[in-house]
């Protein structure tokens, strides 16, 4: 019969880690200064903002789902997704927002409509939010373009990481989800009753387990073995290697991590 397997619940892991953050909000505050990207608003706001008047932007989610309907959607992805995608592009960000609009320094975030807040357009990568094949893509590896996120099922950890980003910025990410999903499996184990590993000793111990087991399964007298073996220096540590090894071979190696 089949062991009944451990009903873990999937944790996301959203990360209030500063520091990509702190980059998008001086990476907006410097191009929201730009004129050229204040001219490209300015003919973008042209041609399409009496629509976005009558019918709310496309991050305005509650009143695009109101306004825009089905002949919305279409003039949108046909006539403005096009021009949206080409500024983000050659701006290299992931949306196209007014450059008079300020972020908040301590969260990065800013509300853009009723119920929604988002970060700046310098946050993300155009291609996330404007190449749909790309982001299919993204999708099908498992991969999100983010890296700001991971999930833990059990005693598993998926991290994305972008090697963009300095080296040692990765590796304070890692050992904050790393320490946080350590802590939350732990706390789950014992709600369901399973023991966690503790920590590992020494490779090398492991290695003098077997070799005096070994050898006192073939009948070599104690006190050969303490002359044959570095680091077994009595017989009093044979009987502690031996009690450790018939330990580890009738289940305890399960333990070993």
């Amino acid at each position: 019969m089949k062991r009944a397997r451990p009903q873990f619940r999937t944790e996301f892991i959203y990360t209030t880690y500063p520091w990509p953050h702190q980059v998008s909000w001086y990476k907006w505050e410097f191009l929201r200064r730009n004129t050229e990207y204040h001219a490209d608003y300015r003919k973008f706001i042209e041609l399409f903002g009496a629509w976005f008047d009558k019918n709310g932007y496309w991050y305005d989610l509650e009143k695009r789902e109101k306004c825009w309907g089905r002949r919305g959607e279409e003039y949108f992805y046909f006539r403005i997704f096009p021009e949206i995608s080409r500024l983000c592009h050659k701006w290299e960000i992931g949306n196209l927002f007014p450059p008079h609009w300020k972020f908040s320094r301590r969260t990065s975030f800013r509300k853009v409509a009723k119920t929604r807040e988002m970060l700046p357009p310098t946050s993300i990568a155009p291609e996330l939010n404007w190449d749909l094949e790309h982001m299919s893509d993204l999708i099908e590896k498992g991969f999100t373009g983010t890296a700001d996120s991971a999930y833990r099922y059990g005693n598993l950890v998926r991290i994305e990481f972008d090697l963009n980003r300095p080296l040692k910025d990765l590796l304070k990410y890692a050992s904050y989800v790393l320490g946080r999903a350590m802590n939350n499996y732990s706390d789950e184990a014992r709600e369901l009753g399973l023991k966690t590993p503790r920590g590992r000793r020494r490779l090398a111990d492991y290695d003098l387990h077997l070799r005096v087991w070994d050898l006192n399964e073939k009948g070599t007298p104690l006190t050969k073995i303490v002359e044959s073996l570095p680091g077994v220096n009595s017989v009093q540590s044979i009987h502690d290697h031996l009690r450790a090894a018939r330990r580890l071979i009738a289940g305890g190696y399960k333990e070993i991590r």
